[in-house]
């Protein structure tokens, strides 16, 4: 079925991005349910600390981990709304159940070695994790903290912050189990998933920078401030083969957000040219300070 046929209609849209989500649950739960948590491997995030506790009260996995994330529901929901929680709570059930699933099955029992465990785990943890990404949803967990957390440091990269919390997770797992391997397999896992999830978006503070030119300048640059809260910038550009000026949009974007911009470009405008371009850095308000050590005023 065509992409562009499904994007206009906006139930088969719904329809697709759900079911595009729905193989994304099955991909992340299957590397969790089959293979971390057989081989008893703390990842980061709620993942790694309901495993924890698995392993020591075997209380399932998926249950924990929707424990775990209600706090940050509540918490979430009080300062991003109830309309940016909704496909989280989804994500999280979701995965959660399917998890559960997989662990019961166990068909690798006693036949992968620790290191394949945590190898094809975090491989399909990135796969997974990615598709649900692109289209819009969530896991909940560490995401909803590192959201929390940018709200007090804007200026410390997603990524350090990703890293600290999954070093914190993984350092407990060790001194429980009282065994450094665990570290090491850990660390197998989580390279492996955030590797892989890079090549699918991109590291999660790269930044990408949109050029558009369009007729429908302004029902684009709206619906940019509007559905993606980000910043637009008109310029006046000139085609040198027709000699015309035309307003040309300039907007700096998430990874995450590309599949959002796509769609909004595609309702509004399909005819519109437009350029997708890596920003390596981008300095100022709504992204990093150009001195994050400096005192604020």
């Amino acid at each position: 079925m065509n992409i562009s046929f499904i994007r206009k209609h906006k139930k088969l849209k719904f329809l697709f991005e759900f079911i595009s989500f729905f193989a994304g649950v099955i991909i992340f739960s299957a590397g969790i349910g089959l293979f971390i948590t057989p081989g008893k491997i703390a990842v980061g995030g709620f993942t790694g600390i309901s495993i924890i506790i698995n392993n020591l009260t075997s209380f399932p996995v998926g249950i924990l981990i929707i424990i775990l994330n209600i706090p940050m529901f509540i918490i979430c929901a009080k300062i991003f709304g109830l309309k940016f929680i909704f496909k989280t709570i989804i994500g999280v059930i979701a995965s959660s159940v399917f998890i559960d699933i997989f662990g019961a099955l166990d068909p690798f029992k006693e036949i992968l070695s620790f290191e394949l465990c945590a190898l094809f785990g975090g491989v399909l943890q990135g796969i997974g994790l990615g598709i649900i990404y692109l289209n819009g949803y969530t896991t909940g967990g560490t995401d909803l903290v590192i959201w929390l957390l940018k709200l007090k440091f804007p200026h410390i990269t997603s990524g350090f912050l990703l890293f600290i919390l999954d070093s914190i997770v993984v350092t407990v797992a060790a001194l429980i189990a009282r065994d450094a391997q665990v570290v090491l397999y850990s660390a197998i896992a989580i390279f492996s998933y955030t590797k892989v999830l890079d090549t699918i978006l991109g590291s999660s503070d790269r930044t990408n920078l949109a050029l558009i030119i369009s007729e429908k300048y302004t029902e684009l640059a709206d619906n940019i401030m509007e559905i993606l809260s980000r910043g637009v910038t008109i310029i006046e550009s000139r085609g040198w083969f027709t000699k015309e000026s035309k307003p040309m949009i300039m907007c700096v974007i998430d990874r995450s957000q590309i599949y959002s911009l796509r769609n909004i470009i595609n309702e509004y405008d399909p005819n519109a040219f437009f350029i997708l371009a890596d920003a390596r850095e981008v300095i100022g308000l709504g992204f990093k300070d150009i001195n994050p050590d400096k005192k604020k005023q």
